[in-house]
């Protein structure tokens, strides 16, 4: 249909996109096979798949260990993106809160700490995604919601304080984070 359309087809990227390719829990299974599968099919010489994105909805978690795991997860995530070639792409980024237990934390609970924390994890993501994956395959970062999930007819984190601002539309801590990591991961570029 591109082609159809007007499209020029030597212009398309075709492009594999999941979530949790950052999975700590079980030390990136899931981006590892991801990989190889992308390897076999393009083994038939005829398959091309120009990219890989990576959904990250992720939570900063209260429990340092457990957090600590989820950071050098995504470390290794994005260390094994670079090595496919492909062009990498953080195509749904967005991030809640838990306590220490994993059970969510919502909007209304949130302390000024806890905010600090997620606009460094924030910052910490992306500074590593322009560390560590090289600028002829970095293909760009979309945060996956501007505002807070409504705690009412929402379908998505309900009542989770996933966006760079609060339902009004006001800056959030978050916001800073998101935008630092953006200016130190390109300054050097």
């Amino acid at each position: 249909y591109f082609k159809e359309y007007g499209g020029d087809p030597s212009k398309l990227k075709l492009f594999i996109n999941d979530f949790n390719l950052e999975s700590w829990w079980d030390g990136n299974q899931k981006v590892k096979s991801l990989v190889e599968w992308i390897r076999r099919w393009e083994s038939d010489g005829v398959t091309k798949i120009d990219g890989i994105g990576t959904q990250m909805h992720v939570s900063y978690i209260l429990n340092e260990a457990d957090q600590k795991a989820q950071e050098d997860a995504i470390v290794n995530m994005f260390k094994i993106l670079a090595e496919s070639g492909k062009l990498i792409k953080i195509s749904e980024l967005d991030m809640g809160i838990v306590d220490a237990a994993g059970e969510t934390i919502l909007t209304e609970n949130l302390t000024d700490e806890m905010q600090q924390n997620m606009s460094d994890f924030y910052q910490f993501i992306i500074e590593k995604y322009f560390e560590i994956i090289p600028v002829a395959q970095q293909y760009g970062i979309t945060h996956w919601s501007p505002t807070d999930s409504p705690s009412e007819n929402s379908f998505w984190r309900k009542g989770q304080p996933i966006g760079l601002w609060d339902l009004n539309y006001n800056r959030k801590p978050v916001y800073v984070g998101f935008l630092e990591g953006l200016r130190n991961g390109t300054a050097s570029k």
